[in-house]
């Protein structure tokens, strides 16, 4: 639950942001007071454009109020994608999933890090190549 009790149920957008140059980990604005998140269910998009060559959209969470971020999952796009380079991609995290001791690793191609879950949320983007009129969408709901 929050700061003043309440759990913060709702959509939220991680990311939204026009891309056209290649990003090196572009950390968005983190979600917080997310206390008592028990699952959310994770979507990007990417829209529209030509050119580049790959976005990755990682989500992230803390433990610590932002002093260490972990992956919990990855989403990539790529030149191979439904073309112009575009898609729709999800996955569902779950906080109370893991059931035994897991190492962290941080997250490869399309990876899930399922059971890890905080009380903010980020997104973290980055681009290689040179786009246009190209879009990236990352958003949650959070129960």
């Amino acid at each position: 639950m929050g700061v003043d009790g309440v759990t913060r149920s709702g959509t939220y957008t991680l990311a939204a942001l026009s891309i056209t140059t290649a990003q090196a980990s572009s950390a968005q604005t983190a979600i917080t007071d997310l206390d008592g998140m028990s699952a959310a269910n994770l979507v990007a998009e990417l829209l529209g454009g030509t050119g580049g060559t790959t976005v990755v959209a990682l989500v992230q969470t803390t433990l610590d109020n932002g002093a260490t971020w972990y992956d919990v999952a990855r989403f990539d796009f790529n030149t191979a994608d439904s073309p112009p380079a575009e898609g729709v991609k999800f996955c569902v995290v779950e906080a109370e999933s893991a059931k035994a001791i897991t190492a962290y690793a941080a997250l490869a191609v399309e990876g899930v890090n399922d059971g890890l879950l905080g009380n903010q949320l980020r997104a973290v983007i980055t681009s290689t190549g040179t786009y246009t009129n190209t879009a990236l969408a990352v958003r949650a709901a959070v129960h």
